[in-house]
């Protein structure tokens, strides 16, 4: 995992914190079933495996928090569908959600926030231009969450390197769900990662 924040930085986080627009309120009465936006925490995905000798080797990811991209209307309908019994699967049903890794931001500035999936990268300070725009929201790629609540830390989605996960894994997992988000604070987050999608790629 990461490597854990310093007391003085964890404090001076928290302090600025204070000053920044409120962007995420988290639901107070989840749904049953997976929601649009829902984010999840410590999920395992096994990235590949082989078998050497008798010994099955797995290769895992491990994700401290990830946001479900999938549409509320279509996560409704797929598991409205499943309740239905005695009938084949419709087109109805999904075969895989989509996710995006998020991170706790101030290991993102530390460029810690990838922790042995990448090599870490070059820190960034809170009060640079570039990280100005993030909490902004003003980068595409890019989406800052400051929960209303207490106690939860400020976040960022990065929809660049989002994937899809099997319905059926996604359900096994619901247990490792953190919380929902309200219908307002989700939108946004919708609108920005269809946003991010449709943006046009320049040659650099």
């Amino acid at each position: 995992m990461p490597p854990a924040i310093s007391q003085s930085d964890a404090a001076a986080s928290l302090q600025l914190q204070k000053h920044q627009k409120i962007s995420a309120r988290q639901k107070r009465n989840p749904l049953t079933r997976i929601s649009q936006c829902d984010i999840f925490r410590d999920f395992r995905l096994v990235e590949d495996y082989q078998l050497i000798s008798d010994t099955i080797a797995i290769d895992e990811i491990v994700f401290p928090y990830l946001v479900c991209l999938n549409q509320e209307c279509d996560l409704e309908r797929d598991f409205e569908e499943e309740a239905i019994e005695d009938q084949a699967p419709s087109e109805k049903r999904l075969i895989h959600l989509a996710f995006a890794p998020v991170f706790i931001f101030d290991q993102f500035l530390a460029g810690t926030h990838w922790d042995k999936i990448y090599k870490p990268i070059a820190g960034q300070k809170r009060d640079s231009s570039k990280v100005k725009l993030i909490i902004d929201n003003e980068i595409p790629r890019y989406h800052y969450l400051k929960f209303e609540e207490s106690g939860v830390p400020e976040m960022i989605i990065d929809f660049k390197h989002f994937f899809t996960i099997s319905r059926a894994y996604a359900y096994k997992n619901i247990d490792k769900r953190f919380c929902s988000i309200e219908d307002l604070f989700k939108e946004k987050i919708s609108q920005r990662f269809s946003y991010f999608l449709s943006r046009i790629g320049l040659p650099t």
